[in-house]
């Protein structure tokens, strides 16, 4: 491999465990990047030819270097939503936190809802009263919403001014309030780049984004970033039609405005059923703790068909998300009519959540060229597998069919992974010890949770880069380590691949790097 001055590069890294996204395994190499693009990778001993006298070379050592981390959903405006207004995480008490949110008051102008979030009940030792909200803020909306988003604080005029209640507080019935939220532009900027800036330090350079409706307040700032080369990460977005009905008339013109390297429409986001863990994802089988009952709430399949269709016949996909097995039968069974009567396999659909899957529409999702958006890191909500929701919801006998990643391997399902974020931050070394380890946050059960089922480390890792650039039509130009493709680098402290589970969680990101830029460099923290 020769290097010519007009060739030579603008960094070179050098690492002892290089993971390019096309092999199973890191080796020693190097990555020659010049522009906003990888120009050469190879063996160790080639890098010379590409280092000239301006050459920023980084001797990474055994640091792991890896593609960018692409998380494949979402959704800044719950992140926003639950970082915006009074801090009340360290509130000890609800009187302190009332005198918090008072003194917030007197710095806004009059009639300006008060918004909070962070308390704990557990903290605080019972629910605070709506009463106290009300007779304190006679004449404007205040909304505190608790540490793990299950209860929203509440006044009497904010519940009539943002139509949902303080225990029915999920994203999609606060887009009304999501959307008030999103008027200031300037304040939405700030808290995106501070998003940005959060992802960046764990690896993340592309996002596929769920906006509710049209998204209209997020995409002009996604533009202004963009004109000004200040975008740091690559940002797909999916509208989840919530207030309004889905608008296939807006799709088709984001599709044609939307379809750069850096913005890119990403067509819908539809729901199904709801949670298992709560009886209202819809299943096959009666719950093992509710007998009789498949599910607490009805889903119109027939009405969500025909919005998968329509979107289908106008080339734009459609992420169904759907839990419970009855609802992932009807979620492969509308994508396999798409099949049937468009004839059309290049429109990547997606079914998102997955927990418990029956094995025969894993096969079918297969057959039909179906992606998978799975949770990686879903075992590290329960604190120890003894709590673990699963057993008791399905009996013990048939736990062993959620989140079964081996399965979807076999079946040749593309499995791709996202948080949900904010229901988690990106992590990939919690999801390795989620989904490869099968471990639950105390470590529990020994040997790991039916481990047979889990994703070996080498496809965590795929599902995280080349298998989310394949979702987003991207794999020809991200995704992997390649010459000619984007310089889209993530750079990890240890190695991924064979870190034990005792010792994964404590991997941090030293660097990560978009479009050639570095966006994140342990050392600025330093000191």
């Amino acid at each position: 491999m020769q290097g010519k001055n007009d060739t030579l590069a603008d960094k070179v890294l050098l690492s002892n465990a290089i993971f390019n996204g096309l092999e199973n395994e890191a080796s020693p190499g190097f990555i020659a990047l010049r522009g906003e693009c990888i120009a050469a990778v190879g063996r160790p001993e080639e890098a010379q030819a590409w280092i000239g006298a301006g050459t920023v070379v980084c001797d990474l050592g055994d640091a792991f270097i890896m593609p960018g981390v692409h998380d494949n959903h979402v959704f800044f405006t719950g992140y926003m939503s639950m970082h915006r207004g009074v801090d009340l995480t360290h509130a000890a008490s609800i009187e302190e936190a009332v005198n918090f949110m008072l003194q917030a008051a007197n710095n806004l102008p009059l009639g300006k809802d008060v918004t909070a979030y962070g308390w704990s009940e557990e903290g605080w030792g019972k629910l605070p009263e709506q009463s106290l909200l009300d007779e304190l803020f006679p004449d404007r909306a205040v909304i505190a919403i608790n540490l793990n988003k299950s209860y929203c604080w509440m006044n009497r005029l904010a519940q009539e001014k943002y139509q949902f209640l303080p225990d029915q507080c999920s994203a999609e019935a606060r887009a009304l309030l999501l959307q008030a939220m999103m008027q200031d532009h300037s304040l939405v900027k700030q808290e995106f780049m501070e998003f940005c800036r959060i992802l960046a330090a764990r690896g993340v350079t592309s996002i596929k984004d769920i906006g509710f409706d049209r998204h209209s307040e997020l995409l002009p700032i996604l533009e202004e970033l963009k004109e000004t080369g200040e975008l740091p990460l690559r940002f797909h977005f999916s509208l989840e039609p919530v207030v309004e009905s889905l608008d296939i008339a807006t799709g088709m013109k984001y599709k044609a405005l939307y379809n750069g390297d850096l913005i890119r429409f990403q067509g819908y986001k539809l729901m199904l059923d709801g949670v298992v863990a709560d009886h209202t994802g819809d299943m096959l089988e009666p719950y093992a703790d509710m007998p009789g009952v498949t599910t607490l709430r009805t889903v119109d399949y027939k009405k969500i068909e025909a919005s998968v269709l329509e979107a289908d016949s106008q080339g734009i996909k459609c992420c169904l998300t759907a839990e419970g097995d009855a609802a992932i039968r009807q979620a492969v069974s509308m994508i396999e009519k798409c099949r049937e009567q468009q004839g059309n396999n290049l429109i990547r659909h997606s079914i998102s959540d997955l927990e418990y899957p029956h094995p025969d529409d894993l096969i079918r999702m297969g057959e039909n060229e179906i992606f998978a958006e799975v949770y990686a890191q879903i075992l590290l909500l329960n604190p120890t597998y003894e709590e673990a929701y699963m057993p008791v919801v399905v009996g013990k006998g048939n736990e062993n069919r959620f989140y079964n990643y081996k399965s979807m391997l076999e079946a040749n399902v593309p499995i791709t992974i996202g948080t949900d974020l904010p229901l988690f931050i990106t992590s990939v070394p919690d999801s390795l010890y989620s989904a490869s380890h099968r471990l639950f946050p105390d470590g529990s059960p020994a040997g790991g949770w039916y481990p047979d089922r889990g994703m070996p480390p080498s496809e965590v890792l795929k599902a995280w880069t080349i298998n989310g650039a394949k979702h987003c039509y991207m794999e020809e130009v991200t995704g992997t380590l390649e010459a000619g493709k984007y310089a889209d680098i993530a750079v990890f402290d240890r190695d991924l691949l064979n870190a034990s589970a005792g010792d994964i969680r404590d991997a941090q990101v030293i660097l990560t790097i978009m479009g050639g830029k570095v966006t994140y460099n342990h050392s600025w923290n330093e000191g």
